[in-house]
């Protein structure tokens, strides 16, 4: 049983990491009106600045509290 919630939480996390840049896509289209085409490429660059913002937080974050 320990197994099976592993696995889904695997699951849920990459299923997070594949919807999230849809999600930030489809806010900016609703919020800003930019009519942002949804392709592999504006997935890469939102899931990449993604990371190197808010993975740069989380490390920031993580040095404070030391």
């Amino acid at each position: 049983m320990k197994y099976v919630a592993i696995i889904g939480a695997l699951v849920f996390l990459l299923g997070m990491l594949i919807i999230s840049p849809f999600l930030t896509i489809g806010a900016l289209n609703t919020l800003f009106g930019l009519n942002i085409a949804y392709t592999f490429w504006t997935w890469l660059s939102v899931g990449w600045l993604n990371l190197a913002t808010f993975g740069g937080l989380s490390l920031s974050i993580r040095s404070l509290k030391k």
